[in-house]
């Protein structure tokens, strides 16, 4: 008999902690925010301040998120609200909003992690009373109170089994007249106690690893600094070790000396090795100091040589076409005639040969002629100077053959002497044809010979030039 009433008591204590709840508008709001929260704590790390946040309404949660969570809750905020929750307990809203949301697709798998952290948290939610009448409690006897002291409650229940139904209740006399369903029923209740302290403290481990994966950065950075101070203490020390074995080496190079114990004054090298060596980094770099002003030198040569190249790819374009045309007529004129050959006179040895008068003497002609090409062929001929084209002066007096000289022109000058090879070393002879530097004036010493053959003048004999 005493069993049975301590079977009753339990029975009474667990049926007082199992009142019956309704769900209200309000209590459906925050039970939704309190997993919509969760669900965004877990889908990203670095949502820690969602800790801080205290909202009941899910217009006040999005007030404060960020933008990475305005973007991860639009899929929470696309599972439907149930219409009759009006009817629920607070059991079926602890499985709705932590469980079956959870359950959604579309939802980020990090975020359904937190399923147990949001059971623990609407678990822990106050439900209001049913609008029908509740049993009142009673004063416990005393072997209720005892049976309730001597039996192990779990946590999450205690507070709400502190209370039981007086003796003689129509519950108590139910309860002794079939004590076999009492005992099932007190099973399943305890089953269902201990299932919910089971969650809750997977919720609260959850809990922990996460707080635990927020202070993982903190671990990083302290083994870095560790990491850092191995690296510059092992730098440290093997820069100590290589001075300590050059200062040995210097020491063994510049001293040589007796064995350990003789009696021999130690002596200095004489290093001539690194004195040739610095010898002839010397010599190297007057070397190369020179070279480099000679460079420097050549390169202005070099610019003045090509303006000067470029002036005369001018003028040789436009001598190209003079020549053209000079060709041109030369070709459509009649080809001179052969002079006639003179007849044969017989002088007798008094007699004396006719000096020929003023006027039979043939007119002397000018024929202003260009540069010389290899073969010593002048590359054109005008009848005045064409500055740029003209270097030399012919004189001939039958039109076949002449003697030229360099043109005493100071702008011809000046022209030939900025490139004397071309310009006159395939028709003059000099010391130095190329020594022009500081030379203004070109003297012909003695004059050259051409003729006139296939139509062009061809250098025969180079005239003799020097510079002043």
């Amino acid at each position: 008999m005493k069993r049975i009433s301590y079977i009753l008591t339990l029975i009474l204590a667990a049926g007082s902690s199992l009142s019956a709840v309704a769900v209200t508008d309000k209590e459906m709001e925050e039970a939704r925010v309190i997993a919509a929260k969760t669900y965004l704590r877990y889908a990203n790390n670095g949502s820690g301040y969602l800790d801080d946040l205290k909202p009941t309404t899910m217009a006040a949660l999005e007030k404060g998120l960020k933008a990475k969570e305005k973007e991860n809750i639009k899929a929470f905020k696309a599972i439907p609200v149930p219409t009759d929750y009006a009817s629920w307990d607070k059991q079926k809203l602890v499985d709705y909003w932590a469980g079956t949301a959870f359950a959604s697709s579309g939802l980020l798998e990090k975020g359904k992690e937190g399923k147990s952290r949001a059971r623990k948290l609407i678990t822990a939610m106050k439900v209001s009373a049913p609008s029908q009448a509740t049993p009142t409690p009673a004063t416990t006897s005393p072997a209720a109170t005892s049976a309730t002291a001597t039996t192990p409650q779990p946590a999450a229940k205690v507070a709400d089994a502190t209370k039981a139904t007086q003796p003689g209740t129509p519950a108590e006399a139910a309860s002794s007249a079939n004590p076999t369903a009492a005992a099932d029923s007190l099973a399943a209740q305890m089953e269902e106690q201990r299932a919910l302290a089971e969650s809750a403290l997977a919720a609260e481990e959850d809990d922990i690893q996460l707080k635990k994966a927020d202070n993982h950065t903190w671990i990083y950075v302290v083994i870095l600094c560790i990491l850092v101070a191995v690296v510059v203490a092992l730098v440290v020390f093997a820069s100590n070790v290589m001075k300590k074995n050059g200062s040995t080496r210097n020491r063994n190079d510049d001293m040589t000396g007796p064995l350990p114990g003789s009696d021999e004054i130690p002596t200095r090298k004489n290093n001539k090795a690194e004195e040739e060596a610095y010898a002839q980094r010397e010599k190297f770099a007057a070397v190369l100091a020179s070279k480099n002003a000679e460079i420097s030198a050549l390169s202005k040569k070099l610019e003045e040589a090509q303006r000067a190249n470029s002036t005369l790819k001018i003028n040789l374009e436009a001598a190209t076409k003079e020549l053209a045309t000079l060709r041109a007529r030369i070709e459509a004129q009649p080809p001179h005639p052969a002079p006639a050959p003179a007849p044969e006179r017989t002088v007798s040895i008094t007699e004396k040969a006719p000096q020929p008068q003023e006027s039979e003497k043939t007119p002397l002609r000018t024929i202003y002629l260009g540069r010389a090409n290899t073969k010593g062929i002048f590359v054109r001929a005008d009848r005045n100077v064409n500055l740029g084209n003209t270097f030399f002066r012919l004189d001939t007096t039958d039109g076949f053959a002449g003697s030229f000289r360099v043109v005493n022109d100071p702008t011809v000058m000046e022209l030939a002497l900025m490139n004397p090879i071309e310009n006159l070393g395939n028709a003059c002879l000099a010391a130095d044809i190329s020594a022009t530097s500081g030379m203004t004036k070109i003297v012909t010493d003695s004059a050259g010979t051409a003729i006139f053959e296939d139509g062009r003048w061809k250098m025969i004999r180079k005239a003799k030039i020097h510079f002043e």
